[in-house]
């Protein structure tokens, strides 16, 4: 009996080639659609966060009669130029928040009979807190702060954060200037800031954008990891805990704020910005999230920022 061999036929080179490419091909094609989607849930994740912290805004608000924290809970200031806190390194609106955000136990840890660089509050500076953190943007290590990414709105000035620059009418709703006590008379500037008093609506009023620390948009570009360096110290670096409404300082933009090219000291300090293509989120007083794009004019820009400017926005 003769018995048959079969000869058992593999794949050729040419054919093997052909596969692998073939195989390369569609990796290629799915690989941005993957990435897509990982920023899209990134995104949402990011828009839930603002969404997380205007829902504590307004708890805070409810509890406290409609008053509204300023971003840097300090009580005098000099007429210039940008003292944050004029020595009284006081607390942030993000530790106020804690107990509205599920971070009680952080919140009772915190020694408010000390200012937050003391050494008691060493342990909460380094605290990461995930709803303060934007999954799209890298974390950049700090042994002495734990960062953040949503700002708030603060002056009319390039750097964002100061109490005494800017009028009623051009500055953010947790300025510091709302109720900031004048250190050489004794005086308020201005009132402490209510709900009653936000004339332009709250649909139409900012408080939360985003801050991407390690952009290149930042200038100096040396100070570009200081974006949101601490949620806890608002001494920690300027463009910290408040963006600024001047009108160029839109998302995004390299553009000067303060100071001037040729004179080496251009600054700004305060520009929000995002690794989202395109824009920023901002958070507004009645609890919604919108998406901004890097092309809003600096006038609206400025308009829905402010609580009793007085401006007719249009679509943005």
């Amino acid at each position: 009996m003769r018995h048959v061999s079969r000869s058992t036929r593999g794949f050729t080179l040419i054919e093997l080639l052909v596969v692998i490419a073939i195989i390369a091909i569609l990796i290629a094609l799915l690989l941005p659609a993957v990435q897509q989607a990982r920023e899209a849930a990134r995104r949402s994740s990011c828009r839930n966060n603002l969404r997380q912290l205007g829902l504590a805004l307004h708890n805070y608000v409810d509890t406290t009669g409609g008053a509204i924290p300023r971003a840097s809970q300090h009580t005098t200031g000099n007429d210039c130029c940008c003292e944050t806190d004029n020595g009284e390194y006081a607390h942030t609106v993000y530790t106020m928040l804690l107990p509205y955000l599920e971070q009680s136990n952080l919140y009772e840890s915190v020694d408010f009979d000390h200012d937050p660089q003391h050494s008691s509050n060493a342990g909460v500076r380094r605290t990461r807190v995930s709803s303060f953190l934007c999954p799209s943007a890298p974390e950049i290590a700090d042994s002495t702060y734990a960062n953040h990414n949503y700002p708030t709105a603060g002056s009319s000035h390039g750097y964002g954060l100061c109490g005494r620059h800017g009028s009623d009418n051009t500055n953010g709703i947790f300025a510091s200037r709302w109720g900031l006590r004048s250190a050489e008379s004794g005086r308020l500037w201005a009132p402490d800031m209510h709900l009653r008093m936000v004339t332009d609506g709250t649909s139409n009023t900012v408080t939360f954008s985003e801050f991407a620390k390690g952009l290149d948009y930042v200038l100096p570009a040396s100070h570009k990891n200081n974006m949101g360096r601490s949620w806890f110290d608002p001494a920690a670096g300027y463009g910290n805990i408040q963006f600024s409404l001047h009108t160029s300082a839109t998302p995004n933009s390299p553009a000067v704020t303060w100071g001037s090219v040729s004179a080496g000291n251009a600054r700004n300090w305060g520009t929000v910005g995002s690794y989202h293509t395109g824009g920023v989120h901002v958070a507004l007083l009645d609890g919604s999230v919108r998406f901004v794009s890097d092309s809003i004019s600096g006038s609206t820009w400025r308009a829905i920022g402010t609580p009793r400017g007085g401006e007719v926005v249009g679509e943005y």
